[in-house]
């Protein structure tokens, strides 16, 4: 102090330095500590973090159960859509069976096994009934009225004869062909009604002879279809056959509405007339060839059923139930000379929901096992 001539006040006494470094000393040593603690309290995090990655990790390889359950429910999904697939290629089948069992000649009490799950053969009856409904069974092409539909005409009957041609072994055994049967196409014009026996014992009777350039069965059919269906007074419903090998009966049916619509073009606002109509049956005598696939038929007689729905009018209550003897008739008239009304098909395609006949002018009849069935045939197969 002397020295530099400062007043005492200016430097800190000894005592008042030891205190200073004793707090200089004590701060140091808390940073050390607080600073050992920062670094083992971020290893301790550190650790911590790495052991939430390696969980998270290994949550990732076994899996929540939420996961689990999203798992299970697309295995369950994939398993439905199997068993989806298996009902595709197999319901048909048990359908029919299921229909048929409780008919006489069930085809489910039949040794008739059949390979139905054929991929060419279902998507073949797939298009062939998409153009049967499209054509509403074939009526839509009509030549008497127009060409309209041809070229789909001549699509459904490739299709057709692709089936036949890939056609699984048509079985000895007459039992596939009981129970019923809905005409779901046909390639023959002028009239789907022709698959009855009676239609096709008068194409069997005139034969090949020819009137004015064309077939006259041909003819004949033309001339009927215009007599019958001119203005829409007469149109065709369903149409399906009934076989039953072990009576050696087949009944063939079409429903038949008369007067559907009737008014004044322009002004009319109501009927005329009442709709009446109802299912007329043809019940024949039938054997089936194991040789030759041909089931031979001869119309015995036709009767008449009420549809359900559709009134029978007058007309129809006199004729219910009624047996006309078709077959006799047919016998006395004189340009039969005697013949009986015989006629046949050949079973070209057969399983157990399609069976394809071939009638003696080359044309087709498609049937199908019905969706919904109907029994009016049952009592009309007493001979």
């Amino acid at each position: 102090r002397r020295l530099v001539g400062m007043p005492a006040g200016h430097f800190p006494s000894p005592t008042t330095k030891h205190s200073r470094c004793t707090r200089l000393s004590a701060w140091l040593a808390t940073s050390c500590v607080l600073l050992g603690l920062w670094m083992t309290s971020g290893s301790t995090a550190r650790g911590d973090l790495a052991s939430q990655l390696s969980v998270r990790q290994a949550s990732a390889s076994s899996p929540s159960p939420l996961r689990l359950k999203q798992a299970l429910r697309r295995r369950q999904s994939l398993s439905n859509d199997r068993a989806a697939s298996r009902y595709t290629r197999d319901h048909v089948k048990a359908n029919a069976n299921a229909i048929d069992a409780a008919t006489p000649g069930s085809i489910a009490d039949s040794q008739f096994t059949l390979a139905a799950e054929d991929p060419e053969r279902i998507n073949l009856k797939a298009q062939l009934l998409q153009l049967a409904a499209a054509l509403d069974r074939g009526q839509s092409y009509n030549p008497q009225r127009s060409g309209a539909y041809e070229e789909r005409a001549d699509k459904a009957r490739e299709i057709i004869e692709r089936l036949v041609e890939i056609a699984p072994p048509i079985p000895e055994s007459p039992e596939a062909l009981d129970g019923e049967w809905e005409m779901v196409y046909t390639t023959v014009k002028y009239g789907i009604f022709r698959s009855s026996p009676f239609f096709l014992a008068v194409q069997e009777a005139f034969g090949d002879a020819e009137a004015f350039g064309q077939k006259s069965a041909e003819l004949f059919f033309r001339l009927h279809e215009l007599q019958t269906c001119s203005f829409g007074l007469s149109t065709i419903g369903r149409v399906a056959q009934y076989i039953d090998t072990e009576k050696g009966v087949l009944a063939s049916e079409f429903d038949t509405t008369l007067l559907g619509l009737t008014t004044i073009p322009i002004i009319g606002w109501f009927k005329l007339f009442p709709t009446f109509g109802g299912c007329v049956i043809t019940v024949s005598k039938a054997q089936f060839d194991k040789d030759t696939k041909d089931i031979n038929m001869e119309v015995d007689y036709t009767t008449f059923k009420p549809v359900p729905g559709l009134t029978g009018g007058i007309p129809g209550s006199i004729m219910w139930d009624r047996k006309v003897p078709v077959g006799a008739v047919w016998q006395i008239l004189p340009w039969n000379g005697g013949r009986k009304a015989t006629c046949s098909v050949k079973v070209v395609y057969l399983d157990d929901s399609f069976r394809i006949v071939q009638d003696r002018d080359g044309e087709m009849f498609v049937y199908a096992r019905p969706v919904s069935p109907r029994s009016t045939l049952s009592s009309a197969l007493v001979l």
